[in-house]
Parts: structure tokens; C-alpha cells; sequence
């Protein structure tokens, strides 16, 4: 049995480690001049994840007026945080296996992150410095839960077997069975692959932006599109969210609305992910 976070990153340490060209994607968030030529040539250099993202690009949920053939078509089409946030996600699902008799949901876990990170973009977009890591956080919010299936997947799925017999919250029984929660362990883990420090504490804090709202509008942003993707519908309970980055940023429900990805957008997006 696992007894503290500590220990739960030890075992991480002993799974392979990520893939160079991740390695490099995540150093180039500290190159404010990186450009497309120098992107797009990281990528390139695993052939698997730049077909994934080629692939990715040319579906039909961002629909592109004319295919793109290279990866520096796709950086300048899609922007340098949605490719790179693209081929990331892509990265750590080929790099870290599902567990056997796993009962953690991988393909729903994903179009879940897909949904936030799109939701997000969208929102971003009303912010004074724009997209910049929006897409990103949203892809990598709930890491922790992957990670906890990675390193623990017994005693993960044992906690995901009680919730599903009990009124008892996710949080709730991780708290109790391992004194931690999954936002906790996700920031730790992105700590030590070395992601931006914003989206560091965007995983440790989104659930409860009310503590770093002021300071940080990226939290907000992901806990509005975290509580779109569980139920919130309309321009009202869109506004008693969040009432101060709402009174600052507007932003309707029908702009929100046009950003989802529809359920066949999603299952495309989950079959190039894979």
C-alpha cells in the first residue's frame, strides 16, 4: 500500500522516462523565440507523433480549408500551443501504457481533457495576453488521475470501485485512502517534467480559483470550462461562476457553446490519440 507522495513519485521514477523530443517540447516553453521552423523540427524528429498530429489537424473538428502536409503547416495554421500541446498529450499516451485491469477510463479521461482544453482556448481568447497555454492547461489539468492509475492501479481502482458504489466524492475517498489528492500529485509530477510554472499551479489550484483568481485568470478559465464540461449551461450560471473574471472578460454562452467538439469530433480525436 502507498503511503505518501513521496513514495507514489518513486515509483514514477521507475517508469520509462519520457521521450526526448517531450523532453524538448516542454524545455521550448522557456523559448520565447522559438519559432516554426524550430518547433516543427522537434517534432518531426519521432515520425509516429508527427503523423498523429498531421492526422489530428486534418480532422474534420478544426476543419482546415486545404489539408496540411507538414508540421510546420500545422504549427502556423493551429498556433504553437495547440500543436504542442497536441503532440504532448499524444506523447505521454504512447509512453505510458494503460494497466492491466485498470478500471480507470482511459478514452474517457482523454476526451474529457480534449473537451476542457478546446473550452478553454475559446475563453482564452478574451483574455488582454490571449491563448498562450490555455489549450495546454486544459489538456493536462487532471494529470494526476492518470498518474495515479500509472503508479498505483490497484489501489487507484480500488478507490474508483468505492466511488462507484458510494455518494462519497472522488477527492473524498483519495483524501481518505492516501492522504492526498490527485491535483496534488499532478503538479509534483509536471514540477518534475519540468513544465512551465503556470501550469503547475494551474493543476494544484483550478478547483478552487477563488484563491488565485486575481493573480491568475488561466485558473479561472480552466474551472469555468472544468464545470462546462460536468453540467453548467447558459450566460446566468456562466456569470455566478465567477463573477469577477466575468465582470472583467465577457463571454456568452454562445461562444462557449460553438468551441465543443461534438461526441463524433471527440471518438476522431481519441482514435488519433491513440
Amino acid at each position: 500500500m502507498l503511503t505518501d507522495r513521496k513514495e507514489l513519485l518513486n515509483k514514477l521514477r521507475q517508469l520509462p522516462s519520457l521521450p526526448l523530443v517531450l523532453q524538448e517540447l516542454i524545455l521550448s516553453f522557456k523559448n520565447s523565440n522559438l519559432d516554426t521552423v524550430s518547433l516543427a523540427h522537434t517534432i518531426e524528429h519521432d515520425q509516429g507523433l508527427s503523423a498523429k498530429v498531421l492526422r489530428i489537424a486534418n480532422s474534420s473538428f478544426y476543419g482546415l480549408p486545404r489539408k496540411v502536409g507538414s508540421i510546420r503547416d500545422a504549427v502556423t495554421v493551429l498556433g504553437f500551443d495547440t500543436i504542442r500541446s497536441l503532440v504532448l498529450s499524444a506523447g505521454v499516451i504512447n509512453a505510458f501504457q494503460p494497466s492491466p485491469g485498470s478500471l480507470f477510463d482511459r478514452k474517457a479521461y482523454w476526451q474529457k481533457c480534449f473537451r476542457v482544453a478546446t473550452i478553454s482556448n475559446s475563453l482564452a481568447g478574451n483574455l488582454p495576453e490571449g491563448k498562450r497555454l490555455a489549450f495546454t492547461s486544459g489538456m493536462f489539468y487532471e494529470i494526476g488521475l492518470l498518474i495515479l492509475d500509472l503508479c498505483i492501479p490497484q489501489q487507484f481502482s480500488s478507490i474508483l470501485q468505492q466511488q462507484a458504489n458510494s455518494k462519497l466524492s472522488l477527492l473524498e475517498l483519495q483524501e481518505s485512502e492516501l492522504g492526498f489528492n490527485h491535483f496534488n500529485i499532478g503538479a509534483d509530477v509536471l514540477h518534475l517534467w519540468n513544465f512551465p510554472e503556470e501550469i503547475e499551479l494551474l493543476v494544484r489550484h483550478w478547483n478552487k480559483p477563488d484563491l488565485q483568481i486575481e493573480s491568475d485568470p488561466l485558473v479561472c478559465i480552466v474551472h469555468i470550462a472544468a464545470a462546462i464540461e460536468d453540467g453548467l449551461k447558459g450566460d446566468e450560471q456562466l456569470k455566478n461562476l465567477c463573477n469577477i473574471w466575468c465582470s472583467t472578460t465577457p463571454i456568452t454562452w454562445k461562444q462557449i457553446e460553438a468551441s465543443m467538439p461534438s461526441l463524433e469530433e471527440l471518438e476522431e480525436f481519441y482514435q488519433y490519440e491513440k
